[in-house]
């Protein structure tokens, strides 16, 4: 590829790197001759002359995955609540990988372009900078927060719900083993989409799941602990809660973010 700035007609090349993107971003078979092609499209137009093209590149890219997302939640929409998991991890768990490689396509406007325009926790607390000074996100972080504010928020209220039934069908041994895995692969989304951040990365988890969770599990095993005082003895009753707990951390390894774990004894007690 030629380091040599150049100018860029920005409507063609964008119109052929976009079916790359489109072809990365659906986990599509990119061939490595176009790969490293749009590659160099990715730096011709970031060096474009005589004006840089890399904020317009960013904005059509931002489109197309807003676009791209949208798509995907009326797809998953259409199959129904009662297959709403399943659908969302699938389409999690490949756009997921495809934003990881677009990610990768678009290295040289993150490093060279969007990382010089991000600004240090200092210069945002002691600098006179608005907001918008440092809006523009690497594409990865864009990609899963275009993820989170079109696919996940859309969807929360079902999602969480849909998620503490299935952990109720397992706790009553009703769950089947390839329905535990979504669920463990849905709720690990509401962590992933915001591992990026240096701050507040579980917040998404928190207000989706694990709120939820610690109220529903509260009166869930309170209600079970007055059934199993009528029912047992008090040495029958401590078996029982010894049994108890050890259910529910085996099904906290298998579903919950480690900070979540420290919680369930005090529930189950």
């Amino acid at each position: 590829m030629s380091l040599k700035p150049k100018r860029v007609n920005f409507n063609e090349t964008w119109n052929v790197l976009q079916e790359t993107v489109k072809g990365v971003i659906t986990l599509g078979n990119v061939p490595k001759a176009t790969w490293y092609d749009r590659f160099s499209d990715v730096y011709s137009l970031c060096v474009a002359y005589p004006e840089p093209l890399a904020d317009r590149l960013y904005q059509e890219t931002k489109t197309f995955l807003d676009n791209h997302v949208r798509s995907l939640l009326e797809h998953v929409r259409s199959y129904g609540e009662s297959n709403l998991l399943r659908t969302y991890h699938d389409a999690w768990m490949e756009y997921s990988q495809g934003i990881d490689y677009l990610h990768r396509l678009y290295s040289y406007l993150n490093q060279q372009h969007i990382k010089k325009q991000k600004l240090s926790e200092a210069e945002i607390i002691y600098g006179n900078h608005t907001p918008d000074s440092f809006e523009q996100m690497e594409i990865g972080e864009l990609g899963l927060e275009i993820w989170k504010r079109n696919m996940i928020e859309p969807l929360w209220d079902s999602l969480g719900y849909l998620l503490l039934e299935g952990i109720q069908q397992d706790r009553v041994g009703d769950a089947p083993f390839h329905v535990k895995d979504t669920i463990r692969g849905v709720i690990q989304s509401f962590v992933s989409v915001e591992e990026y951040k240096k701050k507040g990365n579980l917040e998404l988890y928190e207000k989706i799941f694990e709120k939820r969770f610690l109220q529903a599990s509260g009166e869930y095993y309170e209600r079970e602990a007055s059934r199993l005082l009528q029912e047992c003895d008090v040495s029958q009753y401590m078996e029982r809660v010894v049994q108890r707990l050890e259910e529910e951390t085996l099904r906290s390894k298998k579903f919950l973010h480690s900070r979540l774990r420290l919680l369930i004894y005090l529930i189950v007690y």
